[in-house]
């Protein structure tokens, strides 16, 4: 089990009682009043058996506040995402706090800074960069680079999920796309492993049939399901971070109920990501402070229900390069989320808006993270840590501590280390080249990517993967989902990446 990192303190309030009663009361008459579409007929009718007030021709399902909270009480607290390697499980809930592998389109050039789809190599990499680095809890294999050269856009979650489950043993996040969680399944269950899927809300007050038949598929398979909670507000929501608030927490609950209608007890975090609309622009600001502030209201939220929280505030920028802009949006975002009660958070290597992502800005965000979790960690205070012997036997100058033994057994125990920060002495600085932690990232991807072997699948775990994806090939082919064009180039590259 990898532990994270334990937040030591009690997690910051953004909302008073008052205040966070107003909005969970907001919710259940939201949910009452006008109800949810839901564009899925058994789900349809698992709302009506269950004293729901169901149109079957609107597709709007009106819940009473009754069932919404004996719901929310039915959801565990806490529930375990399984590794390939049983040592990186995860156990999702409470003050644990874990970091997950970013989001990003397309892999970038860190020299022109334009974006491309990523090959099959570039993929690859990235993986085992990630596998490499001792802050990233959750792989994401699936979520970063979704344009590959050469790959039918409905066969790119698959292979991007075969690439991570090949190249990483860590667990691994999924999501749903035209029935390709039946196979997403089948993979798991081959390497006894679950996934954390992510599903889909359309706000304001949608969930779609694909979302609720993956919902179906992965609740009934015995993994846990990621419902995420998201909006432009201004656009998709309400301007106002209470309103906006209101309806985000409508949609959790209204997941909640699905969930535990499907089957009772089954596991669920919330995805959330309530960002304002650049209303000169007409795009979403993901690196705005109102962000940050909105996944902190929902942590907080979250918290009274005990469901985990994947908070998206920090996840990437607005920025299209790796630069201040980039460190402070995310920085900023993932430690708001840290200290007020996020658990899984989504943060090494994506940015411009989820549009790139890079294995070297994966590395410096796992800086970040490390000085996050230091922060979490707190303060030992202890006869041994307070030094109160020590300081008297130092005593004034000339006295010094470093000497000592107890400077040589606390120094490594009680510093943060970053990996690629520039911490040298300025002459020293000059004398190297001048490097900044950018070029100090590069570095180390190289070296990462030299030295770090990732525990590779057996034979037979490899020939099911294998196996799995031939049926997906054929599956999508026949439903005229792959063109002949495409095929033919899709077979090219998986015989030139072999």
């Amino acid at each position: 089990m990898i532990k994270g990192f334990t937040r030591k303190y009690k997690p910051l309030d953004i909302l008073s009682e008052e205040e966070e009663e107003a909005i969970h009361r907001g919710a259940l008459y939201v949910l009452e009043k006008t109800g949810m579409r839901v564009e899925h007929e058994r789900a349809l009718k698992l709302f009506a058996d269950n004293d729901c007030l169901v149109d079957f021709d609107e597709r709007r399902v009106r819940i009473p506040p009754g069932l919404v909270e004996e719901c929310l009480r039915k959801c565990p607290s806490s529930f375990v995402l399984k590794a390939r390697n049983p040592d990186q499980d995860l156990m999702v809930g409470g003050n644990t706090v874990y970091f997950m592998q970013g989001m990003g389109m397309r892999y970038v050039d860190l020299d022109t800074w334009e974006t491309r789809p990523a090959t099959a190599a570039e993929h690859r990499e990235a993986m085992i960069v990630a596998d490499a680095l001792e802050n990233v809890h959750l792989a994401d294999g699936i979520f970063f680079y979704m344009e590959r050269q050469g790959v039918p856009p409905v066969m790119v979650m698959l292979e991007n999920l075969a690439s991570g489950l090949r190249y990483s043993t860590k667990a691994e996040q999924f999501g749903y796309q035209k029935d390709c969680e039946i196979f997403a399944i089948q993979m798991a269950e081959a390497l006894g492993i679950n996934l954390n899927p992510e599903l889909d809300t359309a706000s304001p007050l949608t969930i779609y049939g694909g979302a609720a038949e993956a919902a179906f598929r992965y609740v009934e398979a015995g993994i846990p399901i990621q419902p995420c909670s998201s909006m432009t507000m201004g656009a998709e929501g309400p301007v106002t971070l209470a309103g906006a608030m209101t309806l985000g927490v409508s949609m959790v609950m209204a997941w909640a109920v699905l969930t535990q209608l499907i089957k009772p007890g089954a596991p669920m975090s919330i995805q959330h990501g309530l960002k304002p609309m650049d209303m000169q622009r007409g795009s979403p600001r993901f690196g705005a402070a109102e962000y940050a502030l909105t996944g902190a209201m929902m942590n907080q939220m979250l918290r009274r229900y005990q469901i985990p929280s994947c908070p998206g505030s920090g996840f990437t920028s607005t920025s299209k390069k790796i630069d201040y802009q980039t460190g402070y949006e995310k920085s900023m975002g993932a430690l708001l989320s840290a200290l007020s009660g996020g658990n899984l958070l989504i943060f090494q290597g994506g940015s411009c808006a989820e549009l790139l992502y890079h294995p070297v800005l994966s590395i410096l965000d796992d800086d970040v993270a490390g000085w996050i979790g230091r922060y979490l960690e707190g303060v030992t205070i202890t006869d041994e840590t307070l030094a109160i012997d020590l300081i008297n036997e130092v005593g004034p100058i000339p006295g010094h501590y470093l000497n000592t033994e107890h400077t040589r057994n606390w120094w490594r125990k009680e510093l943060f280390q970053p990996k690629v920060a520039d911490l040298e002495a300025y002459p020293v600085w000059i004398r190297s080249g001048k490097q900044d932690a950018l070029a100090l990232a590069k570095q180390r991807m190289e070296k990462i990517l030299t030295s770090h072997k990732p525990q590779s699948l057996t034979p037979s775990q490899e020939q099911a993967i294998e196996d799995i994806l031939k049926d997906a090939r054929v599956y999508y082919r026949s439903k005229g989902l792959i063109s002949e064009e495409d095929w033919t180039t899709y077979m090219k590259t998986l015989d030139n990446s072999a």
